[in-house]
């Protein structure tokens, strides 16, 4: 495959791979969850279980965030961050300040994906399948916590630092099929916020996202979601 080829493929996969950044970037733990034999940790299925509760009744995101993507079959790293918006189970918009002009935005019907600093005339639109849990490709937490019992296996690894802040690392672990070879997330031990999660695609491509000055449930204008593509450039279905 040649490298117009891959990186084309590549930015046709990642319809279905936000998702996931999506899924992870909302969980939010409003009370301490221990360990049923009192030494302090955590059970890793009671924080998936809270997780999943709170994320049903979780009205909006607001957050900072940094992002790294190594693309080893490119030989290419990419950084960026801007601000990241959540709302409901269909709007999603990642807002880049570098590159600046960069965007991602799920409307609630379609997924754009719009990159001026390095394709300036071309925007892929997918289309948002509600048929594939929740809001499809935009919202995968659902699915994935729906299938943490059946569909993936969790381990809580153990303790970090993430930005000046202790965090419990957990890892999830496809055990069937999946765009993933692995989920790794980093839940603040005080908060009880995400603050970075990281994901390993089956090309090896690993994306990682830390996440500052999370808001949830702020009152988001849906019009931030809002996305027309710029005169002159071409719409490509994703």
């Amino acid at each position: 495959m040649n490298q117009s080829a891959a990186e084309s493929a590549f930015r046709g996969r990642f319809a279905s791979t936000l998702g996931a950044l999506a899924l992870l970037a909302s969980v939010v733990f409003p009370d301490q969850v221990c360990a049923q034999d009192g030494s302090g940790t955590p059970e890793v299925q009671q924080l998936l279980d809270r997780a999943e509760t709170v994320y049903e009744s979780l009205e909006s995101l607001q957050a900072q965030f940094e992002q790294t993507i190594e693309i080893p079959l490119l030989a290419r790293r990419r950084d960026g961050s801007g601000t990241w918006y959540q709302k409901g189970r269909g709007r999603f918009k990642m807002d880049f300040s570098d590159p600046v002009g960069d965007v991602i935005v799920a409307d609630g019907q379609y997924l754009w994906l719009y990159y001026p600093s390095t394709h300036p005339n071309q925007v892929i639109r997918s289309d948002i399948d509600a048929n594939v849990t929740g809001a499809g490709m935009v919202d995968l937490q659902g699915r994935i916590f729906e299938e943490t019992d059946t569909g993936y296996g969790a381990v809580l690894e153990g303790s970090e630092d993430v930005t000046g802040s202790a965090t419990w690392r957990i890892v999830l672990t496809p055990t069937g099929e999946s765009l993933y070879r692995r989920v790794r997330v980093w839940v603040d031990q005080e908060s009880f916020l995400v603050r970075r999660f990281e994901i390993l695609e089956e090309n090896e491509t690993i994306r990682t996202v830390i996440l500052r000055d999370l808001e949830p449930n702020q009152a988001i204008p849906d019009s931030v979601f809002e996305f027309v593509p710029p005169d002159g450039a071409d719409v490509f279905e994703g």
